[in-house]
């Protein structure tokens, strides 16, 4: 998608507050700066950067300005000098790639990916322990725009399952810059438009990456393998909602006339007084 003002701007604050530190970078997709110069030199300005220059053109400049030397990318079309490589395929066994980074960023990249375990192992083996990952993902709306859309909650299982530090959830509305704190009643008031999500974690151990196990179902889970924690999802911010039905219009009343309708309902509940 693109480095947009906001992925600056988030960036920016980690360095000033320390809680990004390093000097190497690596971006899964080779990014375009999406960022007007001027807003680039504004936000270089709050948070005492060196100084910007008006003319950065590409993503090495930029993340220069933000304190990293060392910058690198990997996208299929190997543009922008990035390396060439399939993110569908695990890139330490196809490339025998073994680098691993302070910083390393998904930025409208992933849901183009077909083979979400491997671009997710793929993105936790490059970053460093101790390291930060930033991935801004489509969550709602962007009709055909790639493959996948992620909730919320699919944040919260990755981080679980692999002990990451969530340092940040937040999402944007309609390509606007201003992040917005993740709340299950935040999100819902934005229904119906397109939601970029953001989720930052820190990795804190080097565990080799493990395969989330959906939440909602972790505690009848008989399947070995799997990592839980102690977050129940049905009783957090992470529970599902309906927008505009419940689950009764699975049952088909709403096909009905209303009087046969009434009926159905109603042998439906005697039913269960016979039988439960």
């Amino acid at each position: 998608m693109g480095i947009n003002a906001e992925l600056v701007s988030l960036v920016a604050r980690m360095r000033s507050d320390s809680i990004l530190l390093g000097d190497t970078v690596i971006e899964i997709g080779a990014q375009d700066v999406c960022v007007a110069p001027e807003v680039i030199c504004q936000i270089a300005a709050k948070y005492i950067l060196e100084k910007s220059k008006a003319d950065i053109v590409n993503a090495k400049e930029l993340y220069a300005l933000l304190g990293f030397a060392n910058y690198k990318c990997i996208d299929a079309s190997g543009g922008n000098d990035a390396l060439l490589m399939d993110l569908n395929k695990d890139i330490r066994e196809e490339y025998g790639f073994f680098e691993s980074y302070d910083l390393v960023t998904n930025l409208g990249t992933a849901e183009h990916c077909f083979n979400q375990f491997t671009v997710f192992k793929n993105l936790h083996d490059i970053c460093k322990r101790g390291g930060v990952m930033v991935h801004a993902l489509p969550a709602q709306g962007n009709v055909n725009h790639g493959f996948y859309n992620y909730h919320p909650r699919f944040f919260l299982d990755l981080a679980v399952a692999n002990g990451y530090e969530i340092l940040d959830l937040s999402f944007t509305v309609d390509y606007k810059s201003t992040l917005i704190k993740y709340t299950k009643a935040e999100f819902q008031n934005w229904d119906s438009h397109d939601i970029l999500f953001y989720a930052v974690f820190r990795k804190v151990n080097d565990a080799p990456f493990c395969t989330p196990f959906d939440g909602m179902f972790a505690k009848i889970n008989k399947v070995a393998g799997y990592l839980t924690g102690d977050v129940d999802p049905l009783k957090t911010e992470f529970s599902p909602y309906l927008k505009g039905g419940n689950w009764e219009n699975t049952k088909g009343y709403a096909n009905q006339s209303p009087q046969r309708s009434s009926y159905l309902k109603m042998f439906s509940r005697r039913l269960k007084s016979i039988f439960y």
